[in-house]
């Protein structure tokens, strides 16, 4: 065996010792193209596997920071006609407004992307993880689908609440969920079998930042251990 092939897998098994110590799961992210890096292959204006920003409420952008290449900002200062004329042409039917004024997205409805679905695994919890930017106010949503009566509906949801200590700088956030988790008289949660991350903000009226969305599997002990934790002041745990 050379000596490169020696210390890469040397490399190897330290990393794969490394996660175990650390978590039984060690998982890939199931939210793809988190880091927003990544254009979509068909529609190169728009981030691979999320919806197609307007482009000036929601702009798939260069943060122009160390560690943050590409990432999604969120303006709720503009008005809604704005954003109206804007959707309209990049062909972006679904965030129409009807009856805009004059006055700013954020005082009413406020802006939102979504990523593609991902599957979701019955009796598995997750954990989601992102980095934030911007004031306290925004939320991070995780939507669950499922089937019923031969339909697909939204069955479930969840969010993390963007509490930041410093607006001017990167905060990463992190909670648990749990979607198929038993609940009284709610049997209708294993009948979710994906999900979608949703990023939304809407007041104070402001720019607002995400980047590295991640969501991992975990087991239920931790699960079970971070639903004990107590939320720090800047913490996205929702109460």
């Amino acid at each position: 065996m050379s000596n490169n092939v020696f210390q890469t897998a040397r490399r190897l098994v330290s990393a794969l010792l490394i996660c175990a110590a650390g978590s039984v799961w060690c998982a890939e992210s199931l939210v793809k193209n988190g880091d927003f890096e990544q254009a979509d292959a068909v529609d190169p204006v728009k981030p691979a596997s999320w919806d197609k920003p307007d482009g000036l409420g929601v702009q798939w952008a260069n943060t122009l920071e160390a560690g943050h290449g590409k990432a999604i900002r969120m303006n709720t200062a503009i008005t809604e006609i704005a954003l109206n004329e804007q959707c309209k042409k990049a062909g972006i039917d679904k965030w129409i407004i009807p009856n805009p004024t004059s006055g700013t997205v954020g005082e009413n409805y406020g802006l939102s992307l979504y990523s593609d679905p991902m599957p979701v695994t019955k009796g598995q919890p997750y954990k989601i993880t992102f980095d934030y930017k911007g004031p306290s106010g925004s939320m991070v949503w995780v939507r669950g689908y499922g089937t019923i009566d031969g339909e697909k509906r939204e069955l479930w949801s969840t969010y993390v609440n963007c509490r930041v200590a410093n607006a001017r700088e990167w905060t990463t956030l992190a909670q648990e969920f749990f979607p198929t988790k038993e609940r009284a008289g709610m049997k209708k949660l294993q009948s979710i079998t994906e999900m979608r991350v949703m990023l939304y903000a809407i007041v104070p009226t402001s720019i607002y930042w995400f980047d590295n969305v991640k969501i991992e599997p975990i087991s239920i002990s931790e699960y079970q251990e971070l639903q004990k934790t107590p939320a720090p002041v800047a913490h996205g745990r929702k109460k």
